[in-house]
């Protein structure tokens, strides 16, 4: 019985020896957490249209992770990430303020020149305000003569006003011409 008693008090030592009490999540771990909660639930459909208020939510986590961690090495991208769900869910102005401090505070970032085209895309498109938008185009083609979307912003540039209807004209005009 006595080699029971000392036998089982090993046991219950070890077992409890052996426990792990879970660490508390820290306020950036929490708001990881909720950004990949949200992400999960906005982007699960790819077919359906976005849900204004999931995204509004999506964008506050992403703007709460970027000021509690602005060191951090994801603070650019979930800044970039918060203008592009902007953007999605029609936040013309809100999209271009997470774009724009992209632009001007993180200057180094490997999305920096895409986020100044798309400040340039957002003020066209979203906010319908043709001199910014053309103000941020030209900027972009100044600073990034050579970059993927040069011509993209040149095109923009060039056609800003334009109707649909026009630029389908345009469009059917030269297919004519090449052909």
């Amino acid at each position: 019985m006595r080699d029971f008693v000392v036998l089982f008090s090993i046991l219950l030592i070890g077992l409890t020896s052996c426990k792990q009490t879970a660490k508390p999540l820290s306020a950036t771990e929490q708001t990881l957490a909720k950004i990949d909660s949200l992400e999960t639930v906005l982007f699960a459909d790819s077919e359906a249209k976005a849900d204004p208020k999931a995204g509004m939510s999506l964008v506050r986590a992403y703007a709460k992770f970027y000021q509690n961690s602005k060191k951090d090495s994801l603070a650019a991208d979930m800044l970039f990430k918060a203008g592009e769900v902007s953007m999605g869910i029609g936040q013309g102005n809100l999209a271009v303020k997470y774009f724009r401090t992209i632009t001007e505070d993180h200057s180094n970032f490997y999305k920096a020149p895409e986020a100044l085209f798309l400040t340039g895309f957002c003020e066209e498109n979203l906010n319908k305000d043709t001199a910014q938008a053309r103000w941020f185009y030209q900027k972009f083609v100044s600073d990034f003569p050579d970059h993927k979307l040069a011509e993209d912003a040149k095109f923009s540039i060039q056609n800003m006003g334009k109707s649909d209807e026009d630029l389908i004209k345009m469009f059917e005009e030269n297919l004519k011409d090449n052909s």
